[in-house]
């Protein structure tokens, strides 16, 4: 009679054991809420002026309101050229994040970076870290920059410069 009721403990013992685990996986799972994968995409950009901006990447992944890009490239309707090895954009916000190589290109002005972030809504490109700019023969360094695209205006912070005459 011992060995019944001792058989029947164990025996209920290890259906609650197995709920029990069975909850904790449960509660433990991590949802990745993933959208969409996609190759060699171009997102256009609206302003108040119709489209400011075209976006190109090689990959794609949105999880949720995100949109993360690999080798990307933006192109302003005012001929500004931005390029980086990533871009992390909020899509309603149009902020982005961009990391890799920042460069931006416009006429006769080169800027790098390692990183930046951009507005597309005002049209500003902001980094902290060491910038290097060419225009023309001048060469300028720095420690973090703003810049307005609409019109070109930089402004650099901890400037060294070298010109040529």
């Amino acid at each position: 009679m011992k060995s019944l009721l001792l058989h029947a403990v164990f025996i209920l013992m290890t259906i609650l054991s197995l709920i029990y685990v069975e909850k904790l996986r449960g509660d433990s799972k991590v949802f990745i809420e993933e959208k969409a994968i996609a190759q060699n995409v171009v997102i256009k950009v609206f302003g108040e002026g119709g489209e400011e901006w075209k976006v190109k990447g090689e990959n794609l992944v949105t999880f949720g309101k995100e949109i993360h890009m690999i080798s990307v490239e933006l192109r302003s309707k005012s001929g500004y050229v931005v390029s980086a090895g990533s871009i992390k954009l909020l899509r309603d916000e149009k902020l982005g994040e961009l990391k890799g190589g920042v460069n931006l290109r416009g006429e006769a002005l080169y800027i790098k970076t390692r990183s930046a972030s951009i507005d597309l809504n005002r049209n500003t490109m902001e980094g902290k870290e060491k910038v290097m700019i060419w225009k023309g023969k001048n060469y300028i360094e720095g420690l973090g920059f703003k810049a307005y695209l609409k019109p070109l205006r930089v402004i650099i912070r901890n400037v060294r410069t070298k010109h040529e005459i």
